[in-house]
């Protein structure tokens, strides 16, 4: 016979018995728990480790930009763009009952002029006038898409489809989807045209956080799809325009398929407007008067500040050339290198093309010595200077709320003494 106090240490003992055993279930639950929240925030930048480890291998022998170059070219071929990318969304959205197509003539608006501030303004103080109450949620979601984005660039080559998955978390902002990095999609309606506005950059922040302010609430005004790319030189060298327009035109198609891409100086802020950004009338130059000009322009054949062209028209010139350091000439090659393959090149009338541009404080660029010596002699360069013998180390990539920043230390590239037979080398 079992006495009281007998029963009452077995009942102890079993009571201690399960107490532990349940301690050690809620601890392996909780272990679980975490590990399924840790698989959820890395579980992606892991699975594309794994893939790319698989089956991505490149040939060490080549450079970072021959491995861009080849996957540009390589994804061109395999997926060659009809005549224009808008009839192709017309046609998928009429498949549908109600196709809701952006306006691209008469929209909302486009009779106004923009209200230009010049007044020095911070970052913050731009991202909380564009997002408003969605500010703090914006920010956090850049923080964590820009560290694995980082991440791609320091580990791996970089990747249409990775970039394009870690990218395609979206917050609703007024009439616009957004996406970390500065790109932007009408909610309300099937976008036109997909624009890459790509900026040839250097110690330029105070300019850069005014031309956001006035550029992307007039880009939303058009109901345009659209990213923003700061290409940021990194080096003290002479400033190389032409060369980071050819770098921004490789690594912006490395987030997205773009239908035009619009080269814009961060001066350069657009008075219309009805001063259209979409791609219907490439190759463009939007500039047709400027304040520091009285709203004129130097000469007819001006093709710089603010231009715009398709992918296939860059790579039918070969890109942009690569040997103007300094200031001056590459937009007169540029305009040269666009007749030679026979595009037209149009201009908006009067009003529509007017814009002012930020006063500089500082010291203008050096300008290039050599610069009319290249430019007289554009043609033996044009099909051996440009896309097909640029090089440049793997960039620095970070995304802040309103633009993707690419920062490239680009250098001289080697003068084809063979072909370019004209003009020293511009040392």
């Amino acid at each position: 016979m079992v006495s009281t106090s007998s029963f009452k240490r077995i009942s102890s003992s079993k009571l201690a018995y399960w107490s532990v055993c349940f301690l050690i279930v809620f601890a392996l639950l909780t272990i679980l728990g975490l590990s399924a929240n840790l698989e959820a925030h890395y579980g992606r930048y892991n699975k594309f480790k794994k893939s790319l480890a698989r089956g991505t291998s490149t040939d060490d022998t080549e450079s970072y930009t021959e491995r861009v170059n080849k996957d540009t070219r390589l994804y061109m071929e395999k997926n060659k763009p009809k005549p224009t990318t808008y009839s192709s969304k017309i046609n998928s959205a009429s498949a549908a009952q109600s196709p809701n197509i952006c306006p691209e003539i008469d929209i909302p608006g486009n009779d106004r002029n923009l209200k230009i501030i010049l007044d020095e303004i911070d970052f913050a103080q731009v991202e909380a006038a564009i997002f408003k109450e969605a500010v703090l949620h914006a920010r956090k979601l850049t923080q964590e898409v820009s560290h694995s984005v980082r991440a791609i660039y320091q580990d791996h080559e970089p990747k249409r489809h990775l970039l394009q998955y870690y990218l395609a978390d979206e917050l609703k902002v007024g009439n616009y989807w957004y996406r970390p990095g500065g790109r932007w999609t009408p909610a309300d309606c099937i976008p036109r045209w997909k624009v890459a506005i790509v900026i040839p950059f250097r110690d330029r922040l105070v300019h850069l956080s005014i031309f956001l302010r006035h550029l992307v609430p007039f880009l939303m005004s058009q109901y345009l799809e659209f990213g923003i790319f700061v290409i940021e030189q990194a080096n003290d060298l002479s400033f190389n325009r032409a060369m980071l327009m050819n770098v921004g035109y490789l690594e912006s198609f490395n987030f997205s398929q773009w239908d035009c891409l619009i080269f814009h100086d961060v001066d350069h802020i657009p008075l219309s407007y009805s001063n259209y950004y979409g791609c219907g009338s490439m190759p463009r130059h939007f500039i047709s008067g400027e304040d520091v000009w009285d709203y004129g322009i130097k000469y007819e054949l001006l093709f710089g500040g603010v231009t715009g062209f398709t992918e296939n028209q860059i790579v039918s010139f070969n890109g942009f050339p690569n040997a103007y350091w300094g200031w001056g000439g590459e937009d007169d090659d540029i305009y040269k290198r666009t007749t030679s393959v026979g595009l037209a090149r149009t201009r908006p009338a009067g009003q529509m093309g007017y814009y002012n541009v930020i006063p500089h404080h500082h010291e203008s660029a050096p300008q290039n010595k050599n610069r009319f010596c290249l430019l007289d002699n554009y043609e033996e360069r044009l099909h051996t200077d440009g896309l097909n013998n640029i090089k440049y180390e793997r960039p620095s990539v970070s995304l802040s709320l309103l633009y993707t920043n690419i920062s490239v230390d680009i250098r001289r590239l080697p003068w084809n003494r063979e072909r370019w037979r004209h003009c020293e080398e511009n040392k």
